[in-house]
């Protein structure tokens, strides 16, 4: 959905993107297990794992890592002679905790962040806080929420004699639930280092008993525009279009992002409820 999570994001990736979605998980919802992989441009990948429970009556915790690589890299001397090679890596790891407390989810959590390069290394750690807001207004006939969140708030990251700020940014947004089976959703984002852009999604969803089934699934379509991708990226580029189905133990969701004269991502989230 191009990204649009600051009043979107639910279930236990809900870490990466606004913690205060894992408040949605009540005490009676089962417990869930994420797991994704993202194959990027040329050799480069992101893998993720998040788990989640609710927690006592009004809350939630999760913990999830993080992991960016690619395939080996050449290694150059000062001459320019190849001398071997090196893997490029970016860690995070971490743990949030979210509570409902009246209408309002409130969330934060805190995350270990590791990175290397050729035979240099730095470590670093961050904050992320969000808030989120269920049926802050009606629009027509649908009801309207809100969602709030800031990313990376930390030290520099320092590797070797170079130390570079964390991409703290701040999102906010809003999802309406147009209908029972059709939500559109709507972020801004102000990163610290570029203008602010905007991202925008919609999902639509089809229950089993759409078809005549008494089974307990749903299929749902996706499309997404990150704005963010477009800036100095030729060709088709910033859409993204996905899938996905839900059963009640099991979720699985895929998404496409087209990336201009870059190419092209695909995404691919596992979840397991129990």
């Amino acid at each position: 959905m191009g990204g649009t999570v600051a009043a979107a994001a639910r279930g236990a990736e809900a870490l990466f993107q606004n913690p205060a979605g894992l408040a949605r998980l009540r005490p009676e919802s089962p417990s869930e297990v994420a797991l994704g992989y993202d194959a990027l441009i040329e050799t480069a990948y992101q893998g993720s794992a998040a788990y989640a429970r609710p927690l006592g009556r009004e809350g939630a915790l999760a913990a999830g890592v993080l992991y960016d690589s690619q395939s080996p890299q050449t290694y150059y001397s000062v001459q320019g002679d190849a001398v071997g090679s090196f893997t490029p890596m970016d860690l995070a790891a971490g743990a949030a905790y979210a509570r409902r407390i009246g209408p309002v989810a409130l969330g934060g959590g805190l995350k270990l962040l590791r990175s290397s390069l050729a035979d240099r290394s730095g470590t670093s750690f961050a904050a992320d806080f969000g808030a989120m807001l269920p049926h802050a207004t009606d629009l027509g006939d649908g009801p309207l929420d809100a969602g709030l969140t800031v990313s990376n708030l930390g030290p520099p990251l320092k590797i070797g004699s170079t130390a570079d700020p964390l991409p703290f940014r701040a999102r906010a947004g809003a999802v309406w639930h147009a209908s029972p089976n059709f939500d559109a959703a709507l972020d801004v984002v102000f990163p610290v280092d570029q203008a602010p852009y905007a991202t925008a999604g919609a999902e639509a969803r089809f229950p089993a008993a759409m078809v005549g089934s008494t089974r307990p699934w749903t299929a749902a379509l996706r499309a997404g525009y990150d704005q963010n991708r477009s800036r100095g990226v030729d060709g088709f580029t910033a859409v993204s279009f996905g899938a996905g189905l839900d059963f009640a133990a099991f979720r699985v969701d895929y998404a496409w992002l087209a990336l201009g004269s870059l190419g092209y991502a695909n995404r691919v989230t596992l979840a397991f409820r129990f």
